[in-house]
């Protein structure tokens, strides 16, 4: 999860700036595409993603509010190298690269809290990339619900806060569809989750927090 560090504060109290509000599967912007500005995510979440040669997208980051996309590109004034698109209705605050080029440019401060954000996003990045690298599908699976349970939390009926599709799942996870819904299958029957129609209930965490270090433990021992 990326670190709140106070830019966003920053930026939210800057006088001109547009609101938007994003239904799911709204694109926020596109790979490629001039990176006419940032956005900060107030609530809602969003998905990072690449699309790949196979017209397939790899989800790259789960972002929620606090959040600010687009920044690396605009720093680097250098097109989108991402796309962005909600995954629910998401509220964001518009900034133009030339406004916030300004503003930070006013501060040395600014400019500090610039570059924590840059590094609490590659820490993020980096983090997901690491688990998903080290584990077979099922623990990389499992290790993916307790990052939404984190991200996003639980509520009253074990449901995650958070509806993502099979597709979705797989991207993030870094599987294949078909993979996918054999691990979905067995964590059903294992009596760890229940997915319907994109809602997931977490049925027994303890037991999915065992699974996701199986490959943890097996790696520390080896």
């Amino acid at each position: 999860m990326a670190a709140n560090t106070g830019l966003e504060e920053i930026i939210k109290n800057y006088g001109e700036l547009t609101q938007f509000i994003f239904h799911k599967n709204d694109v926020l912007f596109k790979e490629n595409d001039l990176a006419a500005g940032l956005y900060c995510i107030e609530s809602g979440s969003v998905k990072i993603y690449k699309e790949e040669h196979t017209e397939q997208e790899r989800i790259l980051h789960l972002a929620t509010a606090g959040e600010i996309l687009g920044l690396h590109s605009v720093v680097n004034t250098h097109p989108y190298t991402n796309s962005a698109a909600a995954i629910t209705e998401t509220r964001a605050s518009f900034i133009s690269a030339h406004d916030f080029m300004e503003l930070i440019n006013s501060n040395n401060t600014y400019k500090l809290l610039v570059m924590k954000s840059l590094c609490s996003r590659i820490d993020s990045m980096e983090d997901h990339i690491v688990r998903i690298s080290e584990k077979m599908s099922d623990e990389r699976f499992a290790d993916t619900l307790l990052v939404l349970v984190e991200k996003y939390g639980i509520n009253k009926t074990k449901d995650i806060n958070i509806h993502l599709s099979i597709d979705e799942l797989a991207s993030y996870t870094c599987t294949s569809k078909s993979y996918m819904k054999k691990i979905i299958t067995e964590f059903t029957h294992r009596g760890l989750i229940t997915f319907s129609s994109g809602n997931i209930k977490i049925l027994n965490l303890p037991l999915l927090k065992t699974t996701a270090m199986l490959t943890s433990k097996e790696f520390a021992g080896s």
